[in-house]
């Protein structure tokens, strides 16, 4: 079974306008090719298979509502099960839709992403209808959440599919620094306490956030890359995990706040992108260091030959960090007897 998530605009409300059948808009539907009717009934008239569900999503506006219940009836009669859902601050206030509206749209899609897959269905998204924006949000969404999206304009002939693209997208950033990620998603943050936090950080992090009022966080933009980043984590089979006594005993050694640092960083070693992407090498060593960026904690790993990660060192002052890689830390160093399985 297939769930096509179509955002909803108001070409059928404006097409059924000029056509005088603006007072009875099923009416109209019935007696007008699809082709015809709005651009999102043109668009569905090539995408629908027999099975399918819908789910409308639209502005919180009043035209809006209007056009993506019609539709919803529409379908629901035609055979196609339709639902609902209003995308929150998505309405003609430019600040709230560029701000939080769009936000909104993101954090909705993804949701239904997830309901959908975890339903054991087919996702598909159409993102004919709607602002332009929200167009290009939904396509990013589908991009990196490997949704195909399609799209046609009223004057295009053929639907053009976006597929699921083999690009591989680098969340390095967002995992090196997942504890600031974590932290403003998790409630309203007032400016200056997030400029705060990012003195010491990348000015990158900056890219993913806007401002509003008072309040930093994460742009739209920003809201498709962090719930992407989480998806890879959850979809992920992660990796064995071995500590040497060595790595045990620093573990065991920190005071608790940094400990459980510490262990938030071995539990995303363990997933292979998120490895591959924030790994780095060193000189005097032939380990690999995660994660890269400007933080304290340092891990020293390897992959032996049956692609378990095998972690010989554990550093969260970088002096420590420092000091260890200029006497060189070598895999030789580290017996395979003094490794045991570490479960977060």
């Amino acid at each position: 079974m297939r769930t096509i998530i179509a955002t909803v605009g108001t070409s059928l409300l404006s097409n059924a306008q000029r056509a005088g059948k603006a007072d009875d808009l099923q009416i109209y539907l019935r007696f007008t090719e699809p082709e015809k009717a709005s651009a999102e009934t043109n668009s569905l008239s090539r995408l629908l298979q027999e099975g399918d569900r819908i789910v409308f999503l639209h502005s919180q506006t009043e035209e809006g509502k209007r056009a993506a219940q019609t539709l919803a009836i529409y379908y629901s009669n035609n055979g196609y099960p339709a639902s609902l859902r209003e995308i929150a601050d998505l309405q003609y206030s430019e600040s709230r839709f560029k701000m939080r509206g769009l936000r909104s749209l993101v954090a909705s899609l993804v949701a239904l992403i997830r309901e959908e897959r975890s339903a054991g269905r087919e996702v598909l998204i159409n993102a004919t209808g709607g602002f332009k924006a929200e167009i290009a949000y939904a396509t990013l969404v589908g991009l990196l959440f490997d949704v195909p999206v399609y799209y046609i304009h009223e004057a295009f002939r053929e639907i053009i599919e976006l597929p699921p693209t083999p690009i591989g997208w680098d969340y390095s950033l967002i995992d090196t620094y997942s504890d600031f990620f974590e932290w403003i998603s998790a409630d309203l943050r007032r400016t200056e306490e997030v400029d705060r936090r990012l003195r010491p950080l990348p000015d990158e992090i900056r890219l993913l956030l806007v401002e509003e009022e008072g309040y930093t966080y994460l742009s739209p933009t920003g809201e498709a890359f962090y719930e992407a980043y989480r998806s890879r984590i959850e979809a992920e089979r992660p990796t064995p995990l071995f500590l040497h006594l060595r790595a045990r005993r620093a573990l065991d050694s920190a005071e608790p706040s940094v400990r459980q640092v510490l262990h938030e960083r071995l539990k995303r070693l363990r997933h292979p992108e998120l490895r591959r992407q924030n790994s780095h090498s060193a000189h005097n060593s032939d380990c690999l260091i995660y994660p890269s960026g400007r933080v304290a904690e340092r891990i020293l790993y390897y992959l032996d030959e049956n692609g378990n990660v095998r972690v010989c060192e554990v550093f969260w002052a970088h002096k420590d960090y420092e000091d260890a890689l200029r006497e060189g830390v070598y895999r030789a160093h580290y017996s395979r007897e003094e490794f045991e399985e570490w479960y977060p």
